[in-house]
């Protein structure tokens, strides 16, 4: 008997001894098997969804635990929990975006591994080369791996081996994590800034990560208003002095055709996932609004973020407008706030077609009137509405003349709003940067309509068949008529401008026409240049008015049908009709 049970503990030593030498941690045999696979991605595929994510992270976290088997288990914990979210995304593959999602079981176990590099830099080097295959497990761990330390970064950096495929990860791969996570800014750029990361950054660089990418244009997100605030303080005090320092002080500037002096046009704007607690207006709304000494915040929201697919985020802080004011009116956290300067997009989906190389295409394009309000900042107390700035989409924001994908208009420029913020008490300074429409579609003979600067009165009509001017006599071609209309126009705007020029942009300049009773038919004006009470291609001075007529051709069936006709006055999509008698 004893002989017996002498053999049976020899068994259970072999056994045991075989586990733990031969058969090593979960961890280890699961990373060996994935390089048998030759790649992690080709292993998680297969069995990514076998992984048991609450064991592995037992033993990432595990005390006694090397820090082999420690990136062992992380590199492995994160590709599970990579893949098992590209199982729910349809179409996606392997390096889509590691940075796609928050990794909720594997983020604090990257965080914590790659710390090691601060407090056990050798032993943490010592266990990336033992450790390190297949070589393509790196990016979800550092997708995985939130918040990383500026000093981590930089250790990351200055330990990879050189010349080796490790540290052409590594160095790839922090790189990645820092223009992917352009909102750690202030926790990470100090470290960056002294180790000397940015040295050899472009403008383009600078740009896209820091301020304003065309691929992802939403991509700066902060978590509150106050955090975002802080990022774009980070900029105006750190950054910018570093980067206009070595790229030029006209980096991020352009000459504003408004004020004729440079202004900020880097299109940063950082969206706060926070909401904005703001009061429609009351009764008793100030007179004059005090803004010496006052401090502002510009914000930029959209209402319409469920109503239209990829139109710009619920909340975003004007960037350029912060860094455009001066240091009294900057405030350096929320609490200093005395104003928020609010535009809030009221988006239309519309469309154009524009012929290119003798075809023409569908292009769909979003167009936005969006209204200028100044708050009460904390309390949220409507104070005054500016008026509505147009937004027009320019043809730059086109990638191709054959992308039929509906575009956003871009946000009004720094210079527009903060000369609308300082002339407040002056609406009549900034008449011609706002719609004077408010959605009115329909005005009286006689009541002003205000596009683009131009103040245009429509005042009678009449429809004849030829009309004496001058020396001369003006018929109309077989099988039409004329509409002569009488108008008053004067030039609101702050320079000189010429009404209804021979060659006109749309979207730019007003356009005046005569509409049938279902609005569908518009008829243009015929430029009579012999004519001296002729509007079309006058040239007025800011704040000359000049009266006239208009003369348009429309059809005899038309002229005759005895249904109502429509003067039309319109700028882009916007039209507002007077009657025509």
């Amino acid at each position: 008997m004893k002989r017996i049970l002498a053999g049976a503990a020899c068994l259970m030593l072999v056994f045991l001894a075989a586990c733990k030498g031969g058969g090593g941690t979960e961890a280890e045999r699961r990373f060996k098997a994935a390089g048998k696979a030759d790649s992690m991605e080709a292993y998680m595929k297969e069995h990514g969804e076998e992984l048991d994510l609450e064991a592995l992270k037992a033993e990432a976290e595990a005390g006694d635990a090397s820090l082999s088997q420690q990136f062992q288990a992380v590199a492995l914990l994160c590709g599970a929990e990579y893949q098992n979210y590209l199982n729910t995304q349809e179409g996606s593959v392997w390096k889509d975006d590691f940075f796609a999602f928050d990794y909720p079981v594997s983020a604090s176990c990257a965080e914590a591994y790659f710390a090691k590099v601060n407090t056990d830099n050798e032993g943490f080097w010592t266990s990336m080369e033992e450790a390190f295959y297949p070589y393509d497990c790196l990016m979800p761990m550092f997708g995985a791996a939130g918040s990383l330390e500026g000093e981590t970064l930089v250790n990351l950096l200055a330990g990879a081996p050189e010349d080796s495929t490790l540290g052409t990860r590594i160095e790839d791969a922090v790189e990645d994590w820092i223009q992917e996570n352009p909102g750690k800014l202030i926790t990470v750029g100090d470290a960056l800034l002294e180790g000397g990361y940015f040295d050899e950054w472009s403008l383009d660089e600078w740009r896209d990560t820091y301020f304003h990418s065309s691929l992802a244009p939403y991509q700066i997100e902060e978590p509150s208003l106050e955090e975002g605030l802080a990022y774009i303080t980070y900029i105006k005090d750190v950054l910018l002095p570093v980067v206009e320092g070595k790229h030029g002080e006209d980096s991020f500037q352009r000459t504003s055709e408004l004020t004729q002096e440079d202004f900020y046009q880097s299109e940063l704007a950082v969206t706060v996932a926070e909401e904005l607690a703001l009061q429609e207006p009351g009764e008793g709304l100030p007179e004059t609004i005090d803004i010496e000494g006052k401090k502002v915040i510009g914000l930029y929201r959209n209402l319409q973020t469920e109503e239209l697919e990829g139109s710009p985020t619920a909340l975003r802080i004007m960037g350029d407008f912060m860094l455009e004011l001066s240091g009294e009116e900057y405030p350096a956290s929320l609490a200093e706030a005395d104003y928020y300067l609010v535009l809030t997009a009221n988006y239309e989906a519309g469309e154009f077609y524009q012929t290119y190389g003798g075809s023409e295409t569908q292009i769909q394009q979003i167009n936005s009137s969006t209204s200028v309000d100044l708050y009460e900042a904390g309390t949220g107390v409507f104070l005054r509405h500016l008026g509505n700035v147009l937004e027009t989409p320019p043809e730059s924001i086109f990638t191709s003349y054959d992308d039929d994908a509906a575009r956003y208009s871009e946000m009004t420029g720094a210079d527009i709003l903060l000369y609308m913020y300082h002339h407040i008490n002056e609406p009549e300074a900034y008449t011609s940067l706002v719609d004077h429409l408010s959605g009115k579609s329909e005005a009286a003979a006689g009541e002003p309509v205000n596009l683009a600067g131009w103040e245009i009165t429509y005042h009678s009509a009449e429809i004849v068949k030829e009309f004496e001017g001058g020396m001369y006599i003006y018929t109309a071609s077989d099988g039409c008529q004329f509409v002569r209309g009488k108008f008053t126009i004067a030039n609101r705007g702050m320079e000189g401008d010429t009404f209804l020029p021979m060659v006109y942009y749309v979207g730019e300049d007003p356009i005046v026409q005569v509409a049938d009773e279902a609005r569908e038919n518009f008829y243009d004006c015929v430029n009579a240049v012999t004519y001296d009470k002729c509007l079309n291609s006058t040239s007025l001075e800011p704040g000359e008015s000049k009266e006239g007529e208009l003369i348009f051709e429309i059809p005899d069936e038309v002229a005759q049908s005895g249904e109502p006709l429509y003067i039309a006055v319109s700028l882009g999509s916007r039209k507002v009709y007077y009657p025509l008698n």
